[in-house]
């Protein structure tokens, strides 16, 4: 009789661990972070946000049908999520928000009875006749909660909405239902849960979040007051540098027209300058494109490094930020588009200086280079260029480039000299200083 007495015990057990499992409803937890809060809800809950595709099924079980002008509204709103019960049909929404009045009051279960008293009353207030309001206050182990219940009578309709809320943090922190007709008494059994569900992680004191506040305002009007006294000193500077370079240009100018004075009068007497170097130097379509390449990019790869760099600080950004892959994805294709269009650019400039030469008159270039200038000859009439033009001499593989602008240059190849071209660069560099300090 024991024995048999143990073993429907043993039955009697093992049947409540299979049975009442089943039966009890499952719960899930959801984190909101920023809200410092954590929400436990029963586990069919449909959870909806802004970043939920308008194509998912869920918007029409929660009886959403624009799902755009929904999410239109959550923004507007400060909904974080909405929360559908599929067995009571209940729609909720989860609200966040910020005023003067929640900043002040910071924490409402804070508040002297008096002032809780003060602040029930302001929401129930209303001069308007076809509004009524009815508050309560719900007690909650972690906060003070309301319930705010508002009807609105219009054209003969009544529209309800009903609020669980409290304020933490200096936020309202809200469970929102509305209704578009009375006939049927909202169903609160939802709401009731997610209002026992919640849980606050953290509690800030308000305190040390004004001056939190105070000091990010202080750093904001230091950084505007840096950026102005910046953008003040690249002013100054850039005014003084553009003095400089107008004082340089007139005695450029200046320079160039003695030179030019000085061998008219050379011409005009028949004085013959003595020839220091000829360079020979046939050009060609893809002469001009290695030059371009170069121009564009090998001469100023400290710049591509830089905007390398700068590249790479905004992938990280953006993989960090809200948008991630997403946004890394889209700034690699301008990038990619940006270098493409560089190539393209190089590939059109080359096409347009071809058509500027004249072929017929053939495409070898004869450089002439005497003690303070050069003459060009060959690809077209001769055109001399005093060595106070010349900005700077660059070498790129068999080339030498020597410019007279940013980027205007003149290739000469190191083998189109009678002798080593070494020698060469020693005389131009000279030249050029010489010709620079008169």
């Amino acid at each position: 009789m024991k024995k048999k007495l143990i073993s429907c015990l043993l039955l009697a057990v093992l049947f409540s661990l299979a049975v009442f499992p089943a039966n009890k409803a499952q719960a899930k937890v959801q984190e909101f972070s920023d809200m410092y809060m954590e929400l436990s809800m029963p586990d069919d809950t449909i959870v909806l946000t802004q970043d939920t595709p308008d194509t998912d099924e869920q918007w029409v079980t929660a009886g959403i049908s624009d799902v755009k002008s929904e999410k239109e509204t959550m923004k507007k709103m400060g909904v974080k999520v909405l929360l559908f019960d599929p067995e009571t049909k209940a729609l909720v929404r989860l609200l966040q928000k910020q005023s003067t009045q929640t900043s002040n009051i910071f924490n409402l279960s804070l508040l002297s009875d008096e002032k809780k008293t003060e602040f029930f009353n302001g929401l129930v207030d209303s001069e308007d006749e076809n509004t009524k309001a009815a508050i309560e206050e719900i007690s909650h182990p972690d906060a003070v909660f309301f319930r705010y219940n508002i009807e609105i009578t219009k054209d003969g309709n009544t529209m309800t909405e009903l609020i669980y809320g409290t304020i933490v943090n200096g936020y309202t922190i809200s469970y929102d239902i509305f209704q578009n007709t009375k006939t049927v008494p909202i169903d609160e059994t939802f709401v009731k849960e997610l209002v026992a569900g919640t849980h606050f992680t953290e509690f800030l004191d308000k305190a040390e979040v004004d001056k939190e506040m105070k000091n990010s305002l202080i750093r904001l009007l230091v950084e505007f007051a840096l950026l102005i006294a910046v953008i003040i000193v690249w002013i100054t500077l850039r005014k003084k540098r553009n003095q400089k370079q107008k004082l340089k240009k007139d005695d450029k100018a200046d320079a160039l027209t003695r030179f030019y004075t000085a061998k008219k009068k050379k011409d005009e007497e028949n004085i013959r300058d003595e020839i220091r170097y000829v360079n020979r130097t046939k050009y060609s379509e893809e002469v001009m494109k290695d030059f371009c390449y170069y121009n564009r990019f090998l001469k100023r790869i400290r710049m591509w490094i830089l905007t390398a760099l700068l590249f790479l600080l905004v992938l990280y950004v953006l993989y960090t930020s809200s948008i991630g892959i997403l946004g890394v994805i889209i700034a690699a294709v301008l990038m990619f588009v940006f270098v493409y269009y560089q190539g393209i650019s190089v590939e059109k400039l080359v096409v347009r200086m071809m058509k500027g030469f004249d072929k017929s008159k053939g495409m070898e270039a004869i450089f002439t280079f005497y003690d303070d200038y050069f003459t060009l000859s060959g690809i077209q009439y001769i055109s001399t260029y005093p060595y106070l033009q010349v900005t700077e001499v660059k070498q790129h593989k068999d080339f030498i480039y020597i410019y007279t602008g940013p980027d205007k240059a003149f290739y000469l190849r190191k083998d189109g000299f009678e002798g080593e071209y070494e020698a060469f660069l020693t005389f131009l560099e000279n030249g050029i200083k010489i010709a620079k300090s008169q």
